[in-house]
């Protein structure tokens, strides 16, 4: 009965970390591409980071000058 409590414990953490996220260097990668852009600044740069940190491959560049970030909703 034990173990099957730690078992349940040790999913639900592993499922709440689980949130598709880029760590801040993957997602500084990413906008590093991003920044070389014409309708980019620091401030679109910094609104990027944290789109990938949050969504990872679901953060989407939205068409609009200066350059916006969503996730996605798949």
């Amino acid at each position: 009965m034990r173990f099957s409590g730690v078992f349940i414990l040790v999913l639900v953490g592993l499922l709440g970390c689980g949130g598709g996220g880029y760590s801040n260097d993957e997602a500084k990668q990413v906008c590093d591409l991003e920044a070389n852009k014409p309708c980019s600044n620091a401030e679109t740069t910094a609104q990027c980071i944290s789109c990938y940190e949050e969504c990872g491959a679901d953060c989407a560049v939205l068409e609009s000058c200066p350059v916006q970030y969503a996730c996605s909703a798949d």
